[in-house]
């Protein structure tokens, strides 16, 4: 009995050996086993099927300021009879070049005889405005040669002056443009030169019954002085038809 008794132990003792045995070595195996590596996946392209179009799209995207080439300018059309209409006011005036619809640029010299030594006076036409023109005059240029220590009583350029659009039908009243002259020179041989040089806009025209000249007039400061003394100008303009 004892014997039997003593079996039994040995036997259960043999039995929880093995079992502590094999937590123990259960639980180092489980201690020294790393854990398995993290693999980084890439993917490289995904199809992607959108079943609801159009999307609704929220929120604001700043682009920036874009710049647009235009290769060439496209043609514009208007078919009907569309209505165009315009502003005008006194901040955003609409201008409007009457007086050169069409536009014959000219330019003209002349040059007066020796003054009348009893009158002091002479003068000489420049440009003969056609029949019923108009011109515009803008630029005036002139030199006068008078006696040293003299200078021009009077210089004047003279412009039939008629308002634009007119049409008299004979005559034209005159406009005398003062050439406020200044003395260029001083001359040992008796002579000083003044001149003047102008940037203007003078209207002129002649009747529907004939040509008028524009011409300049001169008159000495004091008369019978030696050397002559006279005036040479040109102007330069437009006429309009």
């Amino acid at each position: 009995m004892n014997r039997i008794k003593k079996a039994l132990t040995l036997c259960l003792g043999l039995v929880i050996l093995a079992t502590a045995a094999a937590l123990i070595s259960g639980a180092n195996l489980k201690a020294s086993t790393p854990p398995p590596p993290i693999v980084a996946a890439t993917i490289t392209s995904v199809p992607v099927a959108v079943t609801n179009t159009p999307l609704p799209v929220t929120g604001s995207v700043n682009i920036g300021t874009p710049t647009v080439n235009v290769g060439s300018l496209p043609a514009v059309q208007l078919s009907g009879t569309p209505a165009v209409s315009f502003t005008n006011t006194p901040n955003t005036p609409i201008y409007v070049d009457t007086d050169r619809p069409a536009r014959h640029s000219f330019d003209a010299t002349c040059a007066t005889s020796n003054y009348d030594q009893t009158s002091g006076q002479a003068s000489c036409t420049l440009f003969t405005i056609p029949q019923g023109a108009q011109v515009v005059v803008e630029t005036v240029s002139c030199t006068a040669e008078v006696a040293a220590g003299q200078g021009p009583a009077q210089a004047d350029l003279v412009v039939p002056n008629v308002p634009y659009g007119a049409s008299p039908a004979s005559g034209a009243s005159e406009y005398l443009f003062n050439l406020a002259m200044t003395k260029q020179t001083n001359s040992s041989s008796g002579v000083d030169i003044w001149g003047i040089t102008n940037q203007v806009h003078i209207y002129g025209g002649a009747p529907t019954g004939g040509s008028v000249d524009i011409g300049v007039f001169f008159r000495a400061s004091l008369p019978n002085l030696s050397p002559p003394q006279g005036m040479f100008c040109s102007i330069s303009g437009y006429v309009v038809q």
